[in-house]
């Protein structure tokens, strides 16, 4: 009997969100390439529409990709009306010119509509010659964007998906991994939403007691942290709200269409880091993380840290943060200071997963902020900084972790004892990201920059230092830097 040789072709999927919090993602068979939010592009402000839908191609292009390399683009649906099944329109551009284009409304209306329906439209190719799209649920990536990238789709079991979205009530699904089907189970109060899921759970045998929390509610630290008392694995994307629509939107597809259900993926995939010229009244010179941690250490500034691709999400995580000790208080008073924040307002830490359980309760593994954790007494006197009550927002990341802020991190503990940062967003008032060292030092908020190797020092601050402390020079290791 021959044997007949069946070859998976590869599929390029495209996933573009419109609206507010624009973007655009791509996954390659179960692969995620990349994802862009057109607020980190640019030093963009926040929530930036894609206001022309050429820029999709462009955005492609930059990635050494042309339209024509995508075998299907998907978009995310949207509707000002919450529980409409009508076909919305969202007005845009297209090179310059009005156009509406036509999407999938926000959401299925149990008893009417069942999740993940695909909508086909025609009339816009974003590039490409097919001039066919598809469109899903907006809530739909919430639950898909959520699934594919948790543990639970990596080793194909069912999940529960919780979605609080948009101040409408937060609504339970069940995804059923191996019939590639999702399933509405309810709709919860936001004042009972505690004892609803855990009444569902103890009493429905059939529901996994696996959680998948996504929707804006997901950023909320604090409920999170409430769930995990009911269900023996609780996952959060770093990317629940909005900013996640565009890999939402490709995972809907890769779900329903693709040869898997789990998507292999990173955090530090959007942007690149823009190479730039020196600003002006700025000096560059070389410096490794070692020196950046001795600078940490010794000088008690804060660093604008930018390097590689930028994170997902609404939250830094290393690649576009600014890093400060956490040993004294006035410091959570200085970086809400020059973020222009209420001052009452939280800090972020980042610790060494190795040391977070000595540190903090739980401690554990928590690498996207997701969760509420409590200082452990005998530290509190000593990271001052990341906490105002006792609890703390902690990103852990591990020393051996191929990223620039595992090795300042690593580092900075060997010289002062201590595995914990202060990590706020390096982005100005109502921006996204900075996209390079120009937009960092225009903003002008830290004496230091540091990224891909160099350190850049505001000249300015510094002549105005020495003066006032008689400061000298210093040297770090085989590194020579001039602090």
């Amino acid at each position: 009997m021959a044997v007949v040789s069946v070859q998976w072709c590869r599929v390029v999927i495209c996933g573009i969100r419109v609206s507010h919090d624009g973007g655009v993602a791509v996954i390659e068979d179960d692969r995620l390439v990349f994802g862009i939010e057109l607020e980190k592009l640019d030093n963009s402000r926040r929530h930036r529409t894609l206001g022309d839908l050429d820029q999709v191609a462009d955005i492609l292009r930059s990635e050494g990709l042309a339209p024509t390399d995508i075998d299907r683009f998907v978009v995310d649906g949207s509707a000002p009306e919450m529980d409409s099944t009508e076909t919305a329109r969202i007005a845009t551009l297209v090179g310059g010119r009005p156009v509406e284009l036509a999407i999938a409304p926000y959401q299925d209306r149990p008893g009417c509509t069942i999740p993940l329906a695909r909508h086909r439209f025609r009339g816009h190719g974003f590039g490409s010659a097919a001039e066919e799209y598809v469109s899903y649920h907006h809530v739909d990536q919430h639950i898909m964007g959520g699934y594919c990238t948790s543990p639970f789709a990596a080793r194909g079991e069912d999940a529960l998906v919780l979605v609080g979205d948009g101040g409408a009530r937060a609504r339970l699904y069940h995804v059923v991994a191996a019939a590639r089907r999702v399933r509405s189970v309810a709709t919860c109060q936001e004042q009972t939403q505690r004892l609803s899921l855990s009444s569902l759970v103890r009493q429905d045998p059939s529901l996994p007691s696996r959680l998948v929390v996504t929707g804006e509610s997901a950023l909320d630290i604090k409920w999170n942290s409430q769930l995990r008392g009911i269900f023996e694995e609780v996952w959060i994307p770093p990317f629940p709200d909005d900013s996640g629509a565009a890999i939402g939107a490709a995972c809907c597809e890769m779900f329903r269409k693709g040869r898997s259900t789990a998507l292999r993926w990173g955090v530090y995939s959007g942007p690149r880091v823009r190479v730039c010229g020196v600003p002006d009244n700025w000096r560059r010179q070389p410096c490794d993380e070692r020196g950046v941690a001795d600078l940490l250490h010794r000088k008690g500034e804060p660093v604008v840290v930018l390097s590689g691709r930028a994170e997902l999400g609404p939250r830094a995580l290393g690649n576009r943060s600014i890093l400060a000790p956490a040993t004294d208080s006035a410091m959570r008073d200085r970086l809400n200071g020059i973020k222009r924040r209420a001052a009452d307002r939280s800090v972020a830490a980042v610790c060494l997963t190795q040391r977070a359980a000595e540190v903090f309760g739980p401690g554990g593994n928590d690498p996207y902020l997701t969760f509420e954790h409590r200082i452990r007494p005998e530290w509190a006197d000593r990271i001052r900084a990341v906490q105002l009550d006792g609890t703390a927002r902690v990103q852990t990341i591990d020393a051996a972790a191929k990223s620039p802020t595992a090795r300042i991190l690593s580092a900075y503990e060997v010289i002062s004892g201590v595995p914990v940062l202060c990590n706020t967003s390096a982005n100005s008032e109502g921006c996204g990201f900075f996209p390079d060292v120009a937009a960092a030092a225009r903003w002008g908020g830290t004496r230091y920059i540091w990224s891909e190797g160099y350190l850049y020092t505001d000249q300015a601050r510094v002549r105005q230092t020495t003066r006032e402390r008689g400061s000298a020079s210093r040297e770090w290791g085989h590194t020579s830097v001039t602090w």
